[in-house]
């Protein structure tokens, strides 16, 4: 039972809220769930161990199904930061830290994927859709010899003020945008 339980705590809780309740300083109501059911796990004597790990499993279970709290595993999270990479989120920490941009270890900065579609946008830009379904445009003229393709690889890098540069392979990063 207690490596069933270990399980629980390898996964990240995620408060399913509006933003002003899933705000840093108030996710108090899933910390508190997790924190009474650790709490059990100190207690010596089997009988009320027992007792108090199924009270607080109860309740989060049921917290779970009134989707007051969702448990999301870091693939998931993961999934979802790269799905996300190029908007402007505000940080609530559904997905990482609350901390200033940049502070977060975890942040994605980089993304790699097979170009899925190109759309000409003219003055040499481009509409770009990668796996995923993630549309980029080019703001600035991509260089003459190297236009996107279906199928080749597109690195998008985070820049400087919230801005992104694509490429492919060697070939020199122009800016772009996340529209879709």
């Amino acid at each position: 039972m207690l490596s069933k339980l270990s399980n629980v705590f390898t996964m990240t809780i995620v408060l399913a809220a509006p933003p002003a309740i899933a705000a840093p300083q108030q996710d108090a109501p899933a910390t508190a769930l997790i924190d009474s059911l650790a709490a059990c796990l100190e207690i010596g004597d089997d009988a009320r161990r027992l007792a108090c790990t199924d009270a607080a499993a109860r309740k989060l279970v049921d917290a779970s199904r009134r989707r007051e709290v969702v448990v999301v595993d870091k693939a998931e999270v993961t999934r979802t930061k790269r799905s996300l990479f190029g908007f402007s989120l505000p940080r609530i920490g559904l997905f990482g830290s609350n901390t200033p941009a940049g502070a977060d270890k975890e942040e994605i900065d980089e993304l790699e994927a097979p170009i899925t579609r190109v759309v000409g946008l003219g003055s040499g830009r481009y509409g770009i859709t990668i796996e995923g379904g993630a549309r980029w445009n080019t703001t600035e003229p991509w260089v003459r010899g190297v236009t996107p393709t279906a199928g080749a690889s597109l690195k998008i890098k985070r820049a400087a003020l919230g801005s992104y540069f694509v490429k492919i392979g060697s070939g020199r990063a122009v800016r772009a945008m996340r529209i879709g």
